[in-house]
């Protein structure tokens, strides 16, 4: 990590697509439609891979209360939490069309809700959702099974509740603890109720909590931001994922509400990021790549030591390449040599 430079940084500040993935999604053409997805459905079905390799599914949930301003996910903004229940239905019928053709039973060793905020579920929609996907798939011993948690609206019970229904890995977002930037882009979340979470989710033994971080946002200074990092490696989370800011108001309607006045310059998001680094491996973390650092001992790290790492979709995975199967609005997926 002491080889990149605030001078290799700059060097490479230009535009350019957002390869978290490969290929991206902007690569998706009209020809590969439902026919082109059941084939290779099929295809796995009878293929070796159904019986060697275990599944990864992802299901995305698009619900949230407030609107966050910097957000460019797929998302429904909503306090009537009546209409997730006609959204659960419409999961578990997408999951009876997969299993048409993949079979029932199959190993999964590796599940991620993602959204907008899947904690938007009340306890017993996601204890619905959880026995659902369980009837009709087979979640292995040893798997990765992680959810995206808002700290501003979940507790210690909640997360209690998530430990029984099988869930042993959260990822909480941060974005940022300066007050003058959470209000910016709309999402008051005092620093407080996040360290109170994470030591609940230790108390309650969950194997590994994520924290989410943006640089690039409105009122964000190279030392507001350092404050934030501090704080983070206090948190100490086992992993963080490290995100730049991409404003984009034409394409992302909530990021109109940002005054673009207020965003920091190129000069200082590389600045920004360039201390993330040094304040990060100062604190012993392990640089992953492109956007995750891990503890040493976390399993990420050590899978990276060990040649064992994976990323798909959903990012950075010890697991091996599996297939994953997207549930839900916007999810994307990947099945033998295609992605949809």
């Amino acid at each position: 990590m002491t080889a990149i430079t605030t001078e290799l940084l700059t060097r490479f500040d230009v535009p350019g697509p957002r390869y978290t993935s490969y290929p991206t999604a902007d690569r998706f053409v009209e020809a590969f439609g439902e026919p082109e997805y059941l084939q290779a459905l099929d295809q796995r079905r009878a293929g070796p891979a159904a019986l060697a390799l275990p599944l990864s599914l992802y299901v995305h949930i698009p619900f949230c209360e407030s609107l966050c301003y910097y957000c460019a996910c797929n998302k429904i903004i909503t306090k009537h939490h009546e209409r997730s229940a006609p959204y659960l239905r419409y999961l578990s019928k997408e999951v009876d069309l997969h299993v048409q053709h993949l079979g029932a039973g199959l190993p999964v060793s590796q599940l991620h809700l993602g959204g907008g905020t899947p904690t938007f579920f009340s306890d017993d929609e996601l204890s619905d959702l959880m026995s659902m996907l369980r009837r009709n798939f087979s979640l292995v011993p040893g798997g990765e099974y992680s959810i995206e948690v808002d700290p501003r609206t979940v507790d210690e019970a909640r997360l209690e509740t998530l430990a029984r229904l099988g869930f042993n890995r959260l990822s909480l977002g941060v974005q940022d603890f300066d007050p003058l930037v959470q209000k910016a882009v709309h999402r008051i979340q005092p620093a407080e109720k996040v360290f109170a979470l994470a030591d609940a989710a230790r108390r309650i033994g969950f194997e590994s909590i994520n924290a989410d971080l943006i640089y690039g946002l409105p009122k964000q200074t190279p030392e507001s931001f350092e404050r934030t990092l501090a704080q983070v490696t206090e948190l100490r989370p086992d992993r963080i994922a490290l995100y730049a800011y991409a404003h984009l108001p034409e394409r992302f309607k909530p990021q109109r509400r940002i005054i673009a006045i207020d965003l920091p310059g190129a000069a200082n998001k590389v600045s920004m990021l360039a201390r993330a680094l040094a304040a990060f491996e100062s604190a012993g973390y392990d640089y992953i790549g492109m956007d995750h650092f891990a503890l040493p001992n976390d399993a990420l790290a050590v899978a990276k030591r060990q040649g064992r790492l994976h990323r798909n979709f959903q990012g950075y995975s010890t697991q091996p390449d599996c297939d994953l199967i997207g549930l839900g609005v916007s999810a994307i997926g990947k099945v033998g040599a295609t992605y949809s």
